[in-house]
């Protein structure tokens, strides 16, 4: 039974049956739109539409091509049955590499988190030295006003800032 498709692939006749249906699109779907003319005669869809004839017509499962339905899915994958082992070594693959994405991130996030507590140190560790200056400042000038009052109850002189005496 030939398609008459002609230079169309079974990809874009699948998308295109897709967009009709709501994104539904079935092997006998594309088998039936593939075998249609364009003046709209079609094959006889009941005889197609039967699994056991469906799988007669399109034949077994060969390296990753599914009849009517093009390169890409096997007719395993499409009618949901055990996987192979070309199935799981593919998966095993893509599950690799995802980990590897995956760790890769977290690494790039351990090292973004461990420059920003760097910084946060720094900072902090400024504004420590700045508070431990304004303080030894306010130490220093408190200092200077208690040995002024001091002087100021035991002789009656009191030196203010410019290094005048004055006398109360």
């Amino acid at each position: 039974m030939p398609h008459y498709n002609g230079t169309k692939s079974f990809a874009r006749l699948r998308q295109e049956i897709r967009q009709k249906n709501e994104g539904e699109c079935s092997r006998v779907d594309v088998l039936v739109a593939s075998r249609t003319r364009k003046s709209k005669k079609a094959v006889n869809v009941l005889t197609l539409e039967k699994n056991t004839l469906a799988v007669d017509v399109l034949g077994k499962d060969t390296h990753w091509y599914l009849r009517a339905y093009g390169p890409g899915k096997s007719i395993t994958q499409h009618f949901k049955v055990k996987p192979s082992r070309l199935d799981l070594s593919q998966e095993l693959i893509e599950v690799k590499k995802k980990a590897d994405q995956l760790i890769e991130e977290a690494r790039k996030d351990a090292e973004c988190a461990r420059m920003e507590a760097e910084k946060a140190k720094k900072e902090a560790e400024a504004i420590r030295n700045d508070v431990d200056r304004k303080i030894e400042q306010n130490n220093a000038i408190w200092e200077k006003k208690f040995h002024q009052l001091t002087n100021f109850i035991k002789g009656g002189t009191y030196d203010d800032d410019s290094g005048n005496e004055s006398s109360s």
